[in-house]
């Protein structure tokens, strides 16, 4: 369906971006890409919370500052901002003007395409009575294909299916708002640190709808270091895994959404599953494999120790390394399907290929420990600080890079594994054919995973350029001011969400 040309004019955006201690010549990116694509009556709102390295935000506020008012650009800064992004986001839906119909998040990174306007105000005229409209995220990042193709495989093949498509959870970043509808729900909550996920449950079930489109406005940047990346995803599997657990325990005839908002029954478990789905895409259930295989180790060197090796002792690893094998099996078939369509958008040669697939799905096989384990503390309510990944690089030589990223792969399954296979090796007692193929199988894979992580993460050149002469002239020239922010009506406003740190 082609959106009509004057429905295309009647969104009136408020592009909300948050920041905290990121470099200044980043965001300053960011925002002049957001000023090539905005329209005369949008605004721009950037939020700097929880930072007091004033090096870090006076050029923010500076080069905010100095820009002609009619560009509408408002910068503020906040120095305690409680309810992790969520706060911040809050904070911003009681400054936006609110004239403003939608809210588009946007991170510090994500740079807008020529084209992000126009597609945003086409989405919303396609899917007016929608409440979210979600874009894809993708990365522009040199070097690291096979770390952009496994997270965009989230986009190109999980968020890509239909059942997931018309009902999609936001994941942050560009994610179209209608601002009438977030005030309904009563803002953004600070009870996961995904937030993003967290709003878009709470808008199902108050009966709003919400789309995946699937069209690259935008790209941001990848963390520099395969440490800093298992930090970002250890974050994102622990906030989901809060939302789900609150999910699941929420009796689904007690949840606020009135019958009459399903056209049946079918639909209700249509949103059941879509949410389970997008709510469990970096999770894996392996862990409690894992924990049987540390368990079978330490039975098995128990009983050898006290000299009795004739009870059947290794019966329990089978079960273990079936369930290792209906995992790595599930996730390369889901791999090699992966058509990757939101790539050709960018790059209209782009083909795929099994090879590239294969590599992506090798370097899922690095989180493998992180899927299966990370999520485990959220059953006995263990809260985690929501951790900011950083966008700028700090490794100073390929190195000192190679040494950290090599000190944060995940060992586990690979000593686990090398353990297993020495105890059930040709020279052992407890010799089985079978369970030393497996336990040497997934160490060449782990290996092979490690080896293409390091590949992707061996640059130390810088992930943003360094400040031209012109920026700098208007950094020196733009007035030295701050706006200042009174937060006493906002606590007023979301005072149940105790979202102001006033």
């Amino acid at each position: 369906m082609t959106a009509k040309p004057e429905a295309l004019k009647t969104a009136m955006l408020s592009f909300q971006l948050m920041t905290r201690a990121e470099p200044p010549e980043l965001v300053i990116a960011t925002i002049k890409s957001l000023l090539a694509v905005k329209n005369v009556h949008d605004e721009i709102l950037i939020i700097d919370n929880n930072n007091t390295e004033s090096a870090l935000y006076e050029p923010l506020a500076a080069f905010c500052n100095g820009l002609d008012d009619a560009l509408n650009v408002h910068f503020y800064h906040v120095d305690h901002v409680a309810g992790f992004k969520a706060g911040a986001l809050n904070l911003a839906l009681g400054l936006m003007d609110p004239r403003c119909t939608h809210i588009v998040v946007v991170d510090s990174d994500y740079q807008a395409l020529p084209h992000a306007r126009h597609a945003i105000a086409q989405a919303i005229a396609q899917h007016p009575d929608h409440t979210l409209l979600q874009f894809p995220q993708f990365y522009r990042n040199e070097g690291q294909v096979d770390a952009h193709s496994e997270l965009n495989h989230y986009f190109n093949h999980h968020l890509y299916r239909p059942f997931n498509r018309t009902r999609a959870l936001s994941t942050g970043t560009y994610a179209v708002i209608r601002r009438s509808d977030m005030l309904t729900i009563g803002g953004w909550s600070g009870a996961s640190i995904t937030e993003d996920a967290q709003m878009g449950v709470l808008m199902h079930r108050q009966g709003f709808r919400s789309q995946f489109i699937p069209e690259v406005i935008a790209t941001g940047l990848l963390p520099n270091t395969l440490h800093d990346l298992i930090c970002q995803r250890r974050r994102w599997i622990y906030g989901n895994m809060q939302v789900l657990t609150d999910y699941l325990s929420t009796p689904h005839s007690s949840q606020s959404t009135p019958p009459s908002k399903y056209k049946s029954i079918g639909d209700h478990l249509g949103y059941i599953r879509a949410h389970l789905s997008q709510l469990s895409a970096w999770v894996n259930f392996t862990g409690f494999f894992i924990l049987l295989h540390v368990c079978s180790l330490f039975l098995i060197a128990n009983l050898l120790s006290m000299g009795n090796s004739d009870t059947p002792m290794i019966a329990p690893l089978y079960l273990v390394y079936a369930g290792y094998a209906f995992f790595i099996i599930r996730r390369l078939w889901a791999y090699c399907r992966d058509q990757t369509p939101l790539n050709k958008q960018l790059d209209r040669s782009h083909q795929p290929r099994f090879v590239k697939g294969v590599r992506a799905w090798l370097m899922h096989l690095n989180f493998w420990e992180i899927g299966a384990l990370s999520w485990l503390p959220v059953l006995w309510g263990q809260n985690k600080p929501f951790v900011c990944t950083p966008k700028h690089k700090d490794v100073r030589s390929r190195y000192s890079l190679l040494l950290k990223n090599i000190t944060a792969l995940p060992k586990l399954l690979l000593i686990v594994n090398i353990i297993t296979a020495v105890a059930v090796a040709p020279f052992s007692p407890l010799y089985s054919p079978v369970l030393f193929i497996c336990a040497m199988l997934v160490c060449i894979l782990k290996l092979a995973a490690a080896s293409v992580a390091i590949n992707n993460f061996t640059d130390i050149a810088s992930g943003t350029s360094s400040m031209n002469e012109t920026l700098k002239y208007t950094l020196r020239t733009a007035h030295n001011r701050n706006k200042v922010v009174t937060t006493s009506y906002m606590s007023a406003l979301f005072k149940d969400k105790k979202t102001i740190d006033s």
